[in-house]
Formats: C-alpha cells, structure tokens, sequence
C-alpha cells in the first residue's frame, strides 16, 4: 500500500463513517469535531488543528464541502475542490478521520456526537452558530482564536 492509499483510508464517508465513531465510542475515547473549509494551508491551519487535537483523543475533521464554499465566498471559491482538501487535511499526523460534509455541519456533529465542536475565529457566523448543536448532549463549542493569518489575509497580499 502505497502513501497515498493510506491517507485516503482516512477520509470516510456514510457507514464507513459511522463505524469509525462507533468504534471511538465503544472504546471510550474523547472526540473532538473540527469544522472548516481548509481551502488554503498555511501556519494557522496547523494551529487550528493542533489545538483542537488536544481537546481531546480523537480528531474527526468536517470539511465543507465546495458548494457551500461558493455559495459563501463567491464562485472563484474553494480555490482546490473539497477532495484535495480533504486529502490535504488527511496528511495531517493529529488527524484522526476526515468527512465530507455534504449533509452540512450539524449531519456532521449529530453523527460524530463530540465531546467538544472547533472551528477557527474567521469561521462565518452561520458555522459558528451550527457548532452549538453539541449542546443538545453535553458538548462544547471552543472557537480558535490564536489564528493569524486567514485566506481572505493571504489573497489580498497577492493582489
């Protein structure tokens, strides 16, 4: 198996999805959701998701998908297509699971059930807003605010 095959093994989807959650659950392991739409990786993405790695034991990872990526940032948006991203956030070592969030943010979370619910302080208030969905079985929502730097930051150095 080569590299690239076993860090696709870590974005899942449907059933298979579910199975990894349930397994973290039957093993009694803390989950940490993070959401966000990881277009662009610079030293705050890696901030983001260190951070939310030490929330707790396992890190599932939402990516937004790319229609919701256009529909908030404009049609030049996501810069690279929701399985790049997705494979680019796989390649990270505290990364525990990937999905697609093609059933939106609070499909993501009522599945993963996490004990805590992440996203970055440049999220639009429509994600954050959805975050508090954990409330409803005891989780927390904990907003990232060490980031520097965002998309908007680095495409506006460029033009």
């Amino acid at each position: 198996m080569d590299k690239r095959e076993i860090l696709s093994k870590k974005i899942l989807s449907g059933v298979e999805y579910d199975r990894m959650v349930a397994f973290w659950n039957f093993k009694s392991r803390s989950v940490v959701a993070l959401y966000g739409t990881f277009d662009v990786f610079h030293p705050s993405v890696f901030d983001l998701i260190t951070f939310a790695s030490e929330l707790g034991q396992e890190l599932a990872v939402g990516v937004k998908p790319d229609a919701d990526v256009k529909a908030d940032k404009g049609e030049k948006f996501p810069i690279y297509n929701q399985d790049q991203r997705a494979a680019m956030v796989s390649a990270h070592q505290l990364v525990s699971a990937v999905h697609i969030c093609n059933e939106g943010v609070e499909d993501f979370l009522r599945r993963t059930k996490p004990a805590v619910a992440v996203c970055c302080a440049h999220a639009s208030d429509t994600d954050k807003k959805a975050l508090e969905v954990v409330k409803e079985w005891g989780g927390r929502v904990e907003i990232f605010m060490g980031s520097t730097t965002s998309i908007d930051d680095i495409i506006s150095k460029y033009k």
